[in-house]
């Protein structure tokens, strides 16, 4: 919806100007900044006008007894109801507005009204007479917020390019989070390549006051309970419960005074939001879709479907708009725009897609989309779950080992297809380890072997010593539940809120678009957590529930088709045809200066690619994003384009 940002402390209140109008791309429909410099505060906002188009609903908004200032980014889906309650113990505000009822719940229920929300948000009101900040972040963190503590005291945004406008926010590099980086394409948890900038944590609240700042964990993620060490399940819950509950959320979620479209790649999760969209309006051909699709051989080569054949069926199905978005490997020569918008160094061609996508939409007239992400995590449809749920079946039947032995094997079978590569180097780490550890190894897309290999030697020694990480401490939250489920914990708490939902948030935005996530609702989440595991994978077939559900409304063959990720022919880009595009960036003086990575090691990683005795690819996407990042948040070279 929009772009805040805001400081308490000792700043200058032109820092603020130059705070927000650095992410004007995030708020199109206008802009506004209230200070205190007696009280030392300032909070700024950037508009995309979504709910209430009316200039009653700008912000920063002062509650009507003028005692609280609000700037919030999101939508609450539930606010007419919250505004009744409100009403009924005698709170006035504008009635037409979600931003207007969350200072009045503030005032009723203080720091517990963020329970009540349903929505995606980051927020931050200030009490001018308690002195005190008050920010919160939504469940899942769908909506970013950035955080940084200077000797002059706290700054806060919606990206981290606006906390940098401060000459006191220092740029050193976190190694650990630079491990992550590379390792699984995103930093899990509060870390960012810079020390001294951190996210608040999805479904935790912040207070600051007289100078000190608390951080509370507010969401409590649904798990199956236990009774004596074991996890119950709800076994009464049905495919039609589900679909009902679907209908009911993409319902709640279509709330807007704008025109409202879907991403729709054909797969089973963007389908089956469709569906429940198309049941929504009255006329289905009035809701406009956007698929990719790719064109030359690049995605058939490396495992990528074409999409659009699904998309254009399913759009037939349910008698909605489709538009097709064409993407080449010329794509990837907008990364460095990508990578300014993205706010850090993801590795993972999506981000491309998505801004693509958005800015199509935008020129057909969408300010809002409707998004499929969630599905594979909640109800698992991710091929790593079908792995994990191989190797737990193995280790019950192979003595130790056998399954090393196997795992050897797997490992050096001379394979051309890179997607099938990384996929059998997957299984063959996950068969040769336990399972805290296959779980976490399941997200790498950069062997620690490789990884090593092209950190320089002073960083190879601070790796060998390196701490736990967030993915690690996410993993200790889930004991005692069922290994699929442990692993699903993960991917919702571990996984999306710093991969998909960063990239989707912050390319959208890009765009002038806002996407929402129908399938992370708390309901959604809450409905999922207590399912049996053989609900979700059952024989090999993950999202089985869901599955069952959609049968009602879409034919078997579009249901069932094989996993298609969002993808890209990286390999194909990465030592083919962009070969030199990667080696100008990652090779150059600049990047090999920074004593970062080791030349030899990168040369060595980009010829054992090129022969198929490894899959580097993504580790050398990595590398080259990581510098392109580099050049613009720590050189301050922003792409001329983007330099306004």
């Amino acid at each position: 919806m929009c772009g805040i940002a805001g400081y308490v402390g000792n700043f200058n209140a032109r820092l603020l100007g130059q705070m927000h109008r650095v992410m004007a791309h995030r708020g199109p429909d206008g802009d506004g900044v209230w200070t205190d410099t007696k009280a030392g505060v300032g909070l700024a906002h950037r508009r995309l006008s979504i709910i209430d188009l009316s200039e009653a609903a700008g912000q920063p908004m002062q509650s009507v007894d003028g005692r609280y200032v609000i700037v919030f980014n999101g939508e609450i889906y539930n606010f007419k109801e919250l505004a009744e309650d409100l009403k009924a113990k005698g709170y006035q505000f504008n009635p037409n507005s979600d931003t207007a009822i969350l200072t009045p719940l503030y005032d009723a229920y203080g720091t517990k009204m963020v329970e009540k929300l349903s929505g995606i948000f980051a927020f931050a009101i200030w009490d001018k007479q308690e002195k005190a900040l008050f920010a919160a972040r939504d469940h899942l963190g769908i909506k970013p917020f950035y955080y940084t503590v200077t000797p002059s005291g706290m700054l806060f945004a919606s990206e981290m390019k606006s906390l940098l406008q401060s000459p006191e926010v220092k740029r050193d590099v976190d190694e650990e989070a630079l491990f992550s980086y590379i390792s699984y394409l995103w930093s899990p948890g509060e870390k960012t390549l810079f020390k001294s900038v951190h996210k608040l944590l999805p479904g935790h609240f912040m207070m600051v006051k007289g100078g000190h700042m608390t951080t509370t964990r507010w969401y409590q993620p649904p798990q199956a309970p236990l009774v004596k060490g074991k996890p119950q399940y709800n076994r009464d819950k049905t495919p039609q419960d589900l679909l009902n509950l679907l209908d009911e959320v993409v319902r709640e979620q279509m709330v807007a005074d704008v025109a409202v479209g879907a991403f729709l790649s054909g797969g089973l999760d963007s389908s089956t939001v469709v569906s429940s969209m198309a049941k929504t309006v009255q006329n289905p051909a009035d809701i406009q879709t956007f698929c990719i699709s790719f064109t030359g051989q690049d995605g058939e080569s490396e495992g990528f479907g074409q999409d659009v054949i699904y998309a254009r069926e399913v759009a037939k199905t349910f008698g909605v708009s489709l538009n097709e978005v064409e993407m080449t490997s010329a794509s990837l020569e907008s990364l460095p725009e990508t990578v300014f918008y993205l706010d850090e160094p993801q590795a993972d061609p999506a981000p491309i897609y998505v801004k693509a996508i958005c800015s199509a939409a935008r020129a057909k007239g969408m300010t809002v989309m409707m998004s499929g992400t969630g599905g594979d995590d909640i109800f698992s449809g991710y091929r790593r779950h079908v792995v994990m749920n191989l190797k737990q079946k193995l280790d019950s039947r192979l003595p130790t080992f056998a399954r090393k032995a196997a795992a050897g094997l797997l490992s050096s079978l001379p394979v051309s297809n890179s997607t099938l590569k990384r996929r059998l180097t997957r299984l063959s780490r996950l068969l040769a380890t336990n399972a805290n550890q296959a779980l976490i190894a399941a997200y790498y897309y950069t062997e620690p072997a490789i990884l090593q290999q092209v950190l320089s030697p002073e960083l190879r020694q601070a790796y060998a010593s390196r701490r736990a990480d967030h993915l690690e401490e996410t993993l200790d939250e889930c004991q005692g539940q069922h290994l699929l489920n442990r692993q699903l914990y993960m991917e919702l708490f571990g996984f999306l809120p710093d991969h998909n939902l960063n990239y989707t948030d912050k390319l959208s935005m890009a765009a002038g678009v806002e996407v929402r996530v129908p399938l992370l609702d708390p309901k959604l989440l809450d409905f999922a957590a207590d399912l049996p595991p053989e609900m979700k994978l059952r024989g090999g077939e993950g999202k089985y529930i869901l599955k069952k559900a959609m049968e009602a409304r879409l034919p078997k063959h579009v249901i069932y088709r094989s996993k298609a990720g969002f993808g890209a022919p990286i390999r194909s880009w990465m030592v083919g045809e962009k070969e030199q595009f990667m080696r100008d960036v990652v090779l150059s003086d600049v990047a090999l200066s920074r004593g970062l990575f080791d030349a030899q090691g990168i040369e060595t990683l980009i010829a054992d690619t090129k022969s198929g005795k490894v899959d580097g690819a993504y580790t050398l996407l990595s590398l080259m994003v990581i510098e392109l990042w580099l050049r613009q948040f720590m050189d301050k070279k922003v792409p001329t384009m983007l330099a306004a």
